[in-house]
């Protein structure tokens, strides 16, 4: 399974290391620091694969950004009261140790509607649907509506 050179992490440690020795079913790692600690191989995985499963990017071919024109202008027409809801969701969100966390600006508009929509309990498809010219209910009216209800 592993071999000596590879990178592999304990994720519930959040330890990451360079695999230096394996006994059997123990591995043993030096961390980034220098200091070597071992862990059952069962524990371990690729360090690649972990960063794969939390990989948020989005990719960079054409059809991942066929719709982007559409999620901009729906971002466009949110008030900023809005998009300040979904902001704030998302910087509560719980971070995955040893996984870096995307800053706002960095979202595609899709992630920003996406955030918006856990944050105000509107699906996203309701705030794409409603920014279509003669919408109803209008994207407009769909923000008064979840504004008023978050003053309550």
């Amino acid at each position: 399974m592993f071999k000596i050179g590879d990178t592999v992490r304990h994720a519930a440690r959040n330890v990451v290391g360079v695999v230096i020795d394996i006994d059997g079913d123990t591995i043993y790692l030096e961390q980034p620091n220098g200091c070597e600690v071992d862990f059952a191989a069962s524990a371990l995985i690729y360090e690649s694969d972990f960063q794969a499963r939390h990989d948020t990017s989005v990719q960079d071919d054409a059809g991942s950004h066929a719709n982007d024109a559409a999620y901009d202008a729906v971002l466009d027409s949110m008030y900023p009261a809005i998009i300040d809801m979904g902001q704030l969701l998302h910087s509560q969100a719980e971070r995955i140790p040893g996984v870096a966390a995307k800053r706002w600006e960095e979202l595609s508009s899709l992630q920003k509607i996406n955030a918006i929509s856990a944050a105000t309990e509107v699906p996203v498809k309701t705030w794409i649907d409603s920014s279509q010219p003669g919408a109803r209910p209008a994207i407009g009216t769909v923000q008064l509506t979840v504004l008023q209800k978050n003053s309550k």
